[in-house]
């Protein structure tokens, strides 16, 4: 008899707490799905020319088509042939990673600087990664830089469009110079228009110095030296004709 009630002790407490917590979870408010943040990256459309030993400054543009805000997580670039040197844009570096915040409709920018260390380097990628929303897009998610170097004249990687390295394109001599006169002092251009102006003048003679040359010519002389006699006869014969008394 004893077992009897106790069998029915323990069948109305388990449909207790069975009814309990079908209560709860009916009650209970459903998890939220993780939200989505569509962010991407502006693909680099430019060549990157550079000479070893020159640091490259490349950004990283990302943008966010919602419909949630997202943390963006950028990983420190390598490639063969570069250094990493620093970032740039970037307030909030986490053991190396650039962390910021894009909001909805919003874009960041985050840059590197890299020191170009082989004539024939890897093409850096700059990617990002979304930590607190669910991306459903990832193929978007970075850019592949296209670098140029001039002592080998080749490309990392071949953009549409125009040739990165055309026929015409200047030498490296050729352009440092036209940088250096571009960027030259007033006084040191001025003084190289003065030296230039002074020696075409002493080579180019004036056009009052050719007349007189002209005019001191051995032939002009000898028929000025034949006329003068024959000129000053006439001018005599005029006059005495001219002022002949009658008889």
């Amino acid at each position: 008899m004893l077992f009897v009630r106790m069998r029915d002790l323990v069948l109305k407490l388990a449909t207790w707490f069975t009814a309990v917590a079908a209560l709860l979870l009916a009650t209970a408010p459903a998890s939220a799905a993780p939200g989505q943040a569509d962010a991407y990256a502006v693909p680099d459309r430019t060549y990157h020319y550079l000479h070893v030993g020159d640091v490259l400054t490349a950004q990283l543009t990302v943008r966010n088509r919602g419909p949630h805000s997202a943390d963006i997580m950028v990983g420190r670039p390598r490639a063969d042939g570069f250094t990493f040197l620093s970032w740039t844009g970037c307030p909030h570096i986490v053991e190396g990673t650039c962390h910021r915040s894009l909001a909805v409709g919003s874009s960041i920018h985050v840059g590197v600087r890299m020191r170009l260390r082989s004539d024939s380097p890897a093409s850096p990628h700059l990617g990002f990664t979304v930590a607190d929303a669910a991306d459903p897009n990832t193929g978007d998610d970075g850019v592949t830089l296209a670098i140029c170097v001039y002592e080998s004249h080749q490309c990392s990687r071949t953009l549409s469009g125009p040739a990165p390295f055309p026929a015409s394109s200047p030498s490296p001599a050729a352009t440092r110079l036209a940088v250096a006169a571009a960027t030259a002092p007033p006084s040191a251009a001025s003084s190289s228009a003065a030296s230039s102006s002074a020696a075409s003048s002493s080579v180019a003679p004036s056009s009052a110095a050719a007349k007189l040359a002209e005019t001191a010519s051995p032939l002009r002389g000898a028929w000025l030296a034949t006329l003068a006699p024959a000129l000053i006869l006439l001018t005599a014969a005029f006059v005495s004709t001219r002022f002949r008394r009658p008889h």
